[in-house]
């Protein structure tokens, strides 16, 4: 078993620049994920030079290289539950956001030159509780006329036809969803910057900026040889989400970086996998602890993930949990090997909503995508840049909406494993009192 992401066998992440020739540039930003790099190049194509994007790690190596790679764009929390925290005006426009993210990152991925295995065959959500079920029928009701087409709702036994499993109640279909090969697209990504001028530099550490007249004064540390390196630029924007610095106090006190862990079966019989996920469709379920899985794009390996421990692991340690998962979903998988695992760190808002906006040092930021990242970061460096850009209208939706902070919390998790412990006596509890109807 190889312990490093299934998605680098065919796209390992690369090294940008390593060396600076010029020291100013418009705008920097930190973080080469889906979210900088989307920023970059809506920044170039809307003329700005000079944008650089650095990171302490390669190019998209953190959570944009080694995420499942299923991609839609739904909110965890309804209007009512936002506009008591946000306001109704500001709940809508939140909402709206959500909705704007999958259709803006197909458009955005229209661009790219490169290939990233897009597959829009949509996706299944399996219902936990009957009660997960009645509100999945709700949530259908609730839409208008045409966006109702694109969603099915079906019993534990119809749902057989779309995931040959018993542990659900029933399933949300959604035909508009569907998946990507997450490190090819980080990687179309990068190749559309450069193509539009922007700098890509590698291995060097944000350590901090001043806000000088008129501009940042910006460190980065070399991470090989620990040299520090000044640089200058007019706008920063941090866009390193589960991977930010403890340092930066303000956003780690509003931000919880939570390990996340998968599995990927050695290659399978392509017939039996289409009996298990037909159509190549990605799937989820409701649980506070829960599966979420996929087939590989050639469809013959099952990648699975899951929260299997609630205390840092390695990836030996978290396999054996999530190969219980898996079998647990797909009995018939007994015998098949585990190829690779696995893990990178997700980022989750106490208010479960993504976020965007300027710190008090002036600072840009994005933030927190909550588990479900490629659609909704890839949108959010767009309207990252629109903020930065100062278009009209920018001020809207997730972009400067409240972003609350747990108070005594410096940006140590220390509390997961008590928050995971209760969340999976929540999930026993749901199926020990679960009643039909």
């Amino acid at each position: 078993m190889k312990t490093k992401p299934f998605w680098w066998e065919e796209a390992e992440p690369t090294h940008g620049e390593r060396r600076f020739d010029t020291r100013k540039f418009s705008v920097v930003i930190i973080g080469s994920g889906y979210g900088g790099l989307s920023a970059a190049i809506t920044l170039a194509e809307a003329g700005v030079t000079d944008v650089a994007v650095i990171d302490a790690q390669r190019i998209g190596e953190g959570a944009s290289s080694r995420n499942g790679g299923q991609i839609g764009s739904a909110a965890k929390f309804s209007l009512d539950e936002a506009a008591r925290r946000f306001g109704l005006q500001r709940a809508r426009e939140i909402l709206d956001d959500y909705d704007q993210a999958m259709p803006f990152m197909l458009k955005r991925a229209a661009t790219l030159k490169d290939a990233f295995d897009l597959n829009l065959s949509g996706s299944v959500s399996g219902a936990h509780s009957y009660k997960d079920l009645k509100a999945f029928r709700a949530y259908r009701d609730g839409l208008s006329l045409d966006k109702r087409a694109s969603v099915d709702v079906l019993d534990a036994d119809e749902m057989q036809a779309v995931l040959k499993t018993d542990i659900y109640r029933g399933a949300l279909v959604k035909h508009d969803t569907g998946s990507i090969h997450p490190a090819k697209y980080i990687r179309a990504l990068a190749n559309r910057a450069r193509e539009l001028g922007v700098r890509i530099f590698t291995g060097f550490r944000y350590v901090g900026s001043t806000r000088a007249s008129g501009h940042f004064d910006i460190r980065v540390e070399d991470v090989e040889t620990r040299n520090t390196v000044q640089l200058s630029a007019e706008k920063v924007l941090m866009a390193a989400n589960g991977y930010v610095d403890p340092s930066l106090r303000w956003l780690r006190q509003r931000t919880i970086p939570v390990q996340s862990y998968m599995i990927a079966t050695e290659q399978l019989p392509f017939d039996q996998l289409e009996e298990l996920m037909p159509r190549n469709r990605v799937a989820g379920d409701t649980k506070h602890i829960l599966y979420y899985f996929r087939r590989s794009p050639d469809g013959t390996r099952i990648l699975f993930g899951g929260r299997a421990r609630f205390q840092t692991s390695t990836a030996e340690q978290s396999a054996v949990g999530l190969r219980k998962f898996m079998l647990h979903t797909f009995p018939s998988l007994e015998r098949a090997a585990i190829s690779h695992s696995w893990f990178g760190n997700v980022c989750f808002a106490y208010d479960f909503c993504s976020h965007a906006g300027r710190m008090e040092d002036g600072v840009h930021y994005i933030s927190c995508c909550n588990g479900g990242g490629i659609s909704m970061m890839t949108y959010l460096g767009h309207r990252s840049a629109e903020m930065m850009l100062e278009l009209p209208g920018h001020d809207r939706g997730i972009v400067n909406s409240h972003f609350p902070r747990l108070y005594f919390y410096n940006g140590n998790p220390w509390f997961l494993p008590v928050v995971g412990t209760f969340y999976r006596a929540l999930d026993r509890t749901a199926r020990l009192f679960d009643k039909a109807g």
